[in-house]
């Protein structure tokens, strides 16, 4: 991996040089670059690693790449190599060939790859495969030629020719980073990275994506540099090997990184917007700590007498600020604290904070075990459990796979986003078993997810939580939450055992990251007990910048009419989780977002109403989906002039939509909202609702300035459920039940933890 040496020449045939993308957006961190980059031996050819952490950034990177490289190129060295060359004043520079590397462009999930390839083709020309010795991974290239400039130079020794590669490392390997994966990065770079003969020296510039890489290097950057932002701002192969030797025992010499002990490390929240790579939420997975419980248990079980409470990251790890939230309630008794624990280390459990720690922490490398819990023994010892959730009880489990419940899955909250669940078990109107039911929590999801989407499809114990915003940018991932009991042998979990219920990520992921999407289910009897469901995910906003028109389905079946209560709610876990894919279907004629997504109640058309088309302008359109024929058309649109931004919640009511507004444009005083009616195919498309017994009233919304609420309904019980948002531009745990036969509302219970763009 390191520089060689030619035996016809004493000068580095090769020298690489990593950077975290913030680089291409500090002017500052590329002139130190150069002075560092300047001190170096004296270099045949460069390769300048720019490392990106997720998607988004790597995508945008394929913007006006050769006026990219260029940028980069003169920033580095063109004061570098004057001084190299005695009397130069600027290095000849012009951009080579195009390369990316990653999957197969043949595979049906490879869109984003084939988007980055489209791009390229734009800008350098043609694209041709190339055959290469590393198993899985694909390289193509897209030949510049001589009329893109190399011509115009009067002498190969006068050019720099250099080429651009984007290689989708995480599209080609889901291990960790290790010698192994780099030595096979390198043999790509090494194998194609290279001019033609006659083309001047091998230099290229690689865009990477891979978001351990990316952490690795922050890491390294933080131990060279003492903990403080200024520095170094690139890594050398020589210092990744050497980091990588020391994780795999593969060399006597430590390489100190900011998980071992050292108090004057300072990890700070977000360094100049650029830093979120840096931010505890980020580095580290939540924990908890059991305390005793405020109130005593209902059924006299001293065990159950304990809450599990989150430590805080920022109190932990920022040695310098800690955590400012609880600072700023000390001098202000009207601001609200952190409500986190500040008593115990995130790493050990002990009374001290993280950064002062000796324990090493091991537990990070393990998913299963990356959120754990500490529970204080009799003995006063410390132990740490998996912590997939709060204790909700094998009683809970139960209530909730035989009657209707209202899940509320993660949100965000005065701007934490969440991975907190909780449940709430439902009635019908005409039944009472004579206990107020109140919120009950569920496990913690995987990733802290806002502006996500939700379903699950009626009768298959299963809870779907897709996409959506996280810490790391927006997420492709799917997870789920299996209800039946049956399922746990599925996933070798003792179902007598408290910590047997945990959200699992799916295999087949969405096509792209995407958030302020919709999801519905549709189910259809297929033969004898078996139920055929199909999940559709419905636009969205792609890499934070782009409507998106996508739609894709899952299908899968399961058993949920089986006499046998062995065999009720099973599906197949290990295929679901591991071989289910998503397919594309015919995209939407307006890409949206912020949109409203149901089903008729025939299950055989999807709606899609309203929603922004991109930053700021939005749509009262109104389209329909024909499921059997994969076909979608315009239908009408929505009531609202151009002043009243047409966001709306809709659930289904028989043959028409219930449409509930929840954008702040369209508030009418202290008066709350109307629900309108939304028939399709009627004279009368849209209709006031008279409420029952006074002809003169209309039907609201259940309070006024309500707004950014997540709406959903249950077809057994003939209700619509509002619940969180912001009610006057605060944060709310407030939700209502909505009879659709009545036509009334009624308040529930209050959720744990006040969200807002939640899924439910």
């Amino acid at each position: 991996m390191t520089g060689t040496f030619d035996e016809d020449d004493d000068r580095v045939s090769r020298h690489q040089f990593f950077f975290p993308s913030e680089f291409l957006h500090s002017k500052n961190a590329m002139c130190s670059s150069a002075r560092m980059i300047a001190s170096c031996p004296t270099i045949i050819d460069h390769a300048i690693i720019i490392c990106h952490k997720d998607r988004a950034s790597f995508y945008k990177s394929t913007r006006k790449i050769r006026r990219t490289t260029d940028r980069i190129w003169s920033a580095l060295f063109s004061d570098s190599s004057s001084e190299r060359d005695g009397g130069s004043t600027q290095s000849c520079c012009v951009a080579g060939d195009g390369y990316f590397v990653g999957e197969d462009l043949s595979k049906e999930d490879s869109s984003d790859s084939a988007a980055i390839c489209k791009r390229m083709c734009s800008e350098f020309g043609p694209c041709s495969s190339i055959t290469n010795g590393v198993p899985g991974v694909a390289v193509s290239k897209f030949s510049a030629g001589d009329g893109r400039g190399i011509a115009s130079f009067a002498s190969k020794e006068e050019m720099s020719v250099v080429d651009t590669m984007f290689f989708d490392l995480d599209s080609v390997t889901k291990e960790c980073i290790d010698l192994t994966t780099v030595d096979m990065m390198q043999k790509v770079l090494s194998m194609r990275m290279q001019s033609e003969s006659g083309k001047g020296t091998k230099n290229s510039i690689v865009h990477l994506r891979s978001a351990t890489m990316y952490r690795i290097l922050t890491s390294i950057k933080t131990t060279l540099n003492n903990g403080v932002s200024e520095g170094t701002t690139y890594v050398s192969d020589n210092q990744l090997e050497k980091y990588l030797k020391s994780c795999q025992g593969e060399s006597d010499e430590t390489f100190n990184t900011p998980s071992s002990t050292c108090s004057n490390s300072v990890i700070r929240r977000l360094r100049a917007s650029k830093g979120a790579a840096n931010c505890p939420l980020t580095i580290y997975p939540s924990r908890f700590i059991e305390l005793p419980s405020c109130s005593p248990s209902s059924n006299g079980n001293d065990r159950e007498a304990v809450r599990a409470v989150e430590i805080c990251r920022f109190y932990n790890y920022d040695a310098e600020r800690g955590c400012l939230r609880a600072k700023k309630a000390k001098l202000n008794s009207k601001v609200k604290g952190c409500d986190m624990d500040h008593d115990h280390c995130h790493r050990c459990g002990g009374r001290h904070r993280a950064f002062e720690c000796d324990v090493v922490d091991n537990t990070q490398d393990d998913d299963n075990l990356s959120s754990v819990v500490f529970r204080k023994t009799p003995n006063g010892g410390i132990v740490s459990l998996p912590f997939h959730g709060h204790s909700s009880g094998p009683d809970s489990l139960q209530y909730a796979t035989s009657r209707p419940a209202l899940l509320v899955l993660g949100g965000r909250l005065r701007g934490r986003t969440l991975a907190t669940c909780e449940m709430l078990p439902l009635l019908s109107s005409s039944s009472n078993d004579g206990n107020e039911h109140n919120w009950t929590p569920l496990p913690n999801l995987c990733e802290h997810r806002g502006s996500h989407a939700a379903c699950s499809p009626i009768g298959s114990g299963l809870a779907f939580v897709l996409g959506g915003g996280t810490a790391d940018g927006n997420s492709d991932a799917v997870e789920t939450l299996n209800f039946s009991s049956t399922q746990n042998d599925a996933y070798g979990i003792d179902s007598n055992t408290e910590w047997q219920w945990r959200w699992h990520t799916m295999a087949g992921k969405l096509s792209s990251p995407r958030h302020a999407f919709g999801a519905v289910t549709c189910v259809s009897s297929k033969k004898d007990t078996m139920t055929s469901a199909s999940i559709f995910a419905v636009g969205g906003w792609k890499y934070g910048s782009v409507s998106c028109e996508s739609m894709e389905r899952l299908s899968f079946e399961y058993n949920s009419e089986s006499e046998d209560a062995s065999n009720k709610h099973l599906v197949d876990s290990e295929w679901l989780h591991n071989h289910a894919r998503w397919e594309l279907c015919a995209p939407l004629k307006l890409p949206r977002r912020l949109h409203s997504v149901a089903t008729n109640t025939d299950g055989t058309s999807i709606f899609v109403f309203g929603g922004f088309i991109d930053e700021r302008r939005t749509t009262n359109s109104i389209e329909r989906y024909d499921i059997n024929s994969d076909k979608w058309s315009s239908l009408d649109e929505l009531p609202y002039g151009e002043y009243n931004c047409p966001l709306v919640q809709a659930v289904a009511d028989q043959e028409s939509f219930l449409i509930f507004p929840y954008s702040a444009k369209q508030d009418n005083g202290n008066k709350a909202p109307l629900v309108l009616r939304y028939t399709p195919g009627s004279d009368k498309l849209f209709s006031q609702i008279p409420v029952p017994n006074d002809d003169s009233q209309q039907l609201r919304l259940p309070i006024s300035n309500w707004h950014s609420f997540s709406a959903t309904s249950s077809t057994s019980l003939n209700k619509a459920y509002l619940v969180g948002g912001t009610i006057n531009g605060k944060w709310t745990n407030r939700s209502f039940e909505l009879d659709l036969d009545t036509l009334e509302w009624k308040e529930l219970p209050l959720m744990t933890f006040c969200r807002r763009r939640l899924a439910t």
